[in-house]
């Protein structure tokens, strides 16, 4: 409760020292690569935002997840910060990450992400671990675009100099735009060594204000709605895993300009 507090103070406090006023609204392709959360994407959005979320493992309130991320961009580059904690008091993983992105040319991006995770369990000695992510992007045509990232591709191990190794992630995704307001995507995960996955996802911008998202995967099937107020957005989402129960999740994001002036 009192991450989910924090988290939201600190959200309050972001949107009111913003004076700017943003230019442009989020598109269906930005309203995807959100969910997608690679690194190499972000030059590619529309504008630098904060946002802050929840979610809740199977309603389970011991499996909570509240998080914060910032996205911000100037010229090419991309700058993310993310802060999230998974568990609750007696036992949880507190996961902070910095993230930085480039454009090379007008259709591709390279981006790394830095995470240091912290694990705690009562009456046991807790452990920091540190890893990193590299991923691409590239735009392939006007309407086709895919990203890959590689997760701790050097194997690191938790807590430094354990004997366990931070399990190593593949993902490949491909995005296909149909129009201004619809997009389809299929990504392909897997974990070594753990799960292998399989997803497909459509995204639809109805209206100016209503985002939808509907996804099915080997073992989830999720939909999801964001509703625009002025520069804020509302989301919220229900996933279903076909042996373990629902997952939902609830989410704010406050949109920035997309370049950002520092100072006076």
């Amino acid at each position: 409760m009192k991450i989910k507090v924090f988290c939201l103070i600190i959200f309050y406090m972001s949107v009111t020292c913003v004076s700017s006023v943003a230019q442009a609204y989020l598109t269906v392709k930005d309203y995807q690569l959100l969910k997608m959360d690679i690194a190499s994407t972000k030059p590619f959005e529309s504008f630098s935002r904060i946002s802050t979320s929840c979610s809740n493992d199977y309603l389970l309130k011991e499996l909570t997840r509240a998080s914060m991320t910032a996205g911000l961009l100037w010229g090419r580059h991309a700058l993310g910060i993310h802060t999230s904690h998974y568990g609750y008091s007696k036992y949880g993983e507190l996961t902070s990450s910095l993230a930085y992105s480039v454009k090379l040319g007008a259709k591709i991006a390279l981006g790394i992400r830095f995470h240091y995770i912290f694990q705690h369990v009562d009456h046991y000695e807790s452990q920091h671990s540190v890893t990193f992510d590299f991923s691409m992007y590239a735009q392939v045509s006007r309407k086709l675009s895919f990203a890959i990232e590689l997760y701790n591709p050097a194997r690191l191990k938790y807590g430094l100099t354990g004997n366990t190794v931070i399990p190593m992630r593949f993902t490949v995704a491909t995005l296909y735009e149909y129009g201004e307001k619809l997009l389809f995507s299929v990504k392909i995960f897997k974990e070594l060594p753990g799960m292998f996955d399989v997803s497909a996802m459509c995204c639809y911008h109805p209206r100016d204000v209503v985002y939808l998202s509907v996804a099915l995967s080997l073992h989830y099937v999720e939909c999801g709605v964001m509703i625009r107020c002025r520069q804020l957005y509302f989301s919220a989402q229900i996933k279903c895993n076909y042996n373990l129960g629902f997952v939902p999740e609830a989410g704010i994001l406050y949109q920035l300009p997309r370049k950002l002036k520092v100072g006076n």
